[in-house]
């Protein structure tokens, strides 16, 4: 299990009970040096720090009082320069092809937020369905866009796609997977 915490004074946000794919995202894109959203807050990497613990499941009866953090570093073991290590080893969303594009960086559960805070342009829901020549494969990539779109705001349009095809793809057409 993995817990995080982003800080930046006077905020502190912390996440518990990770599993690796659901950090991996976040890690990944934090690497490139990209703004993620979290909780209600946009964390730049140069002005917030970021912690990573490897420990065991934390139940929610610790967590209250705010007791969580201090049983995580009691516990686990700080990862965080691993795991940014090897996320920046790996290749980027230029020179990596098309089906090993970056998942979408918010955690679970921030969807919605994201969804609210930041839609698509209006009309863009047209231009991609007339680009994509209509069909039920283009309403699946649409819906797959839409849905990256509202998590990952700050990717390029072309890394948006891409995760939306990859998405198509290895979910049998189900974008909300």
């Amino acid at each position: 299990m993995f817990h995080l915490q982003l800080r930046q004074f006077p905020h502190n946000h912390c996440q518990f009970n990770l599993s690796e794919e659901e950090l991996a995202p976040i890690v990944e894109v934090w690497a490139r040096d990209r703004w993620v959203l979290l909780g209600e807050r946009k964390w730049s990497p140069h002005q917030a720090k970021l912690t990573i613990i490897d420990g065991p499941r934390i139940e929610l009866a610790a967590l209250s009082m705010g007791r969580g953090w201090r049983q995580v570093e009691r516990d686990g073991r700080d990862v965080t320069e691993r795991l940014l290590e090897h996320a920046r080893a790996g290749p980027t969303p230029s020179d990596a092809p098309p089906s090993a594009a970056p998942p979408a960086a918010v955690a679970p559960g921030t969807a919605r937020q994201v969804s609210e805070a930041m839609a698509a342009p209006a009309g863009a829901d047209e231009d991609v369905h007339a680009l994509l020549g209509g069909g039920g494969d283009a309403e699946s990539l649409l819906q797959a866009w839409r849905t990256v779109t509202a998590r990952a705001p700050q990717l390029s349009p072309s890394e948006r796609l891409a995760l939306a095809e990859l998405q198509v793809r290895t979910a049998g057409a189900d974008p909300s997977a």
